[in-house]
């Protein structure tokens, strides 16, 4: 087992890619959140799905988990930014997998760079445990070099 667990949430592929791309640098077990029913992944119909998911709280079932967060000391959660918050996969894992006295991290993508009201809200919503850095990716599938590198430098940060 790996010394951090990553529990993350990709739509598009941008979350995904991150996590894939911290498991090369570190020993970090992944556990991807897979909604039993994924959203719409393009068009409009994406973004109003999003962002009413968001808004009204929306916490979807999800697909079995491999890893428990009781396992780990550390942990990094990723996921996109979805309407200035985190996705509802990422509020079920929270709301059915509460963990308290962690060491988290957290790596955030978007199309715009801005993370901080996800992270805030993020934040508020895990307030007994100890954060650390925060890595803000901007379409990190489409900047892959750029994004790698980042993505290491954010790794090479974890007391491992």
């Amino acid at each position: 087992m790996g010394m951090t667990l990553m529990i993350y949430y990709s739509l598009e592929g941008n979350t995904e890619f991150a996590a894939q791309t911290a498991a090369q640098y570190a020993d970090i077990d992944l556990e991807r959140l897979i909604p039993e029913k994924e959203p719409p992944k393009k068009g409009f119909r994406k973004f109003m799905w999003g962002g009413r998911s968001v808004v009204f709280g929306e916490t979807p079932p999800l697909a079995p988990l491999k890893y428990s967060a009781d396992d780990y000391d550390d942990l990094i959660i990723g996921f996109p930014v979805w309407a200035s918050s985190y996705p509802p996969a990422i509020a079920t894992y929270i709301k059915e997998h509460p963990f308290t006295g962690k060491r988290v991290r957290i790596i955030a993508c978007s199309a715009g760079g801005n993370c901080e009201k996800a992270v805030k809200k993020l934040k508020e919503k895990l307030p007994d445990n100890r954060f650390g850095e925060v890595l803000s990716l901007q379409d990190p599938a489409r900047e892959k070099e750029k994004s790698a590198g980042l993505i290491k430098e954010f790794i090479a940060g974890i007391d491992q």
